[in-house]
């Protein structure tokens, strides 16, 4: 299996939405449990349209992760907060997911933040965890989901 992390393209916006839709619908279970509203309310946001939109924002941070030549994740950041980092389903537990933070971090620490922040879902509370963040504060609501406010100092 190889890995390769690079910058996204707005040509990846159709790939970028699927995969994103993806993991929402598959992977994110313990969050929407199914419930057609939530994943509604989730998804209203991805589409192909927004995802150029969020290629095309100068102060996001947009990668994909390509596994065996496929594209199968998508991270953004801005600033010193991770606002996305999903994978498809059958890229869960690759070390796709890990590579794609790793870089978003990188990232961070070359703009010189000392801290990475971010909302995690129920589904990725553990993954986030593994990877050195931390809790903040206390659960937030967005889209009719729970989100945990998490952190991890970079240096």
């Amino acid at each position: 299996m190889t890995i390769h992390i690079r910058s996204a393209q707005t040509g990846d916006a159709t790939t970028i939405c699927t995969v994103i839709r993806r993991s929402i619908t598959e992977c994110c279970i313990d969050d929407h449990h199914g419930d057609a509203g939530l994943m509604e309310a989730w998804l209203r946001n991805k589409t192909v349209a927004n995802v150029e939109t969020w290629l095309q924002d100068t102060e996001a941070h947009c990668i994909v992760g390509d596994r065996d030549g496929a594209t199968q994740g998508f991270g953004m950041s801005r600033g010193d907060k991770v606002l996305l980092c999903y994978v498809t389903p059958e890229a869960r537990f690759t070390g796709l997911g890990k590579a794609l933070l790793q870089a978003l971090e990188r990232h961070a620490i070359a703009q010189g933040l000392s801290t990475l922040r971010l909302e995690s879902t129920r589904t990725a509370e553990a993954f986030y965890r593994r990877n050195g963040f931390l809790p903040t504060g206390p659960a937030v609501q967005a889209f009719g989901l729970q989100g945990l406010p998490m952190a991890k100092e970079t240096r």
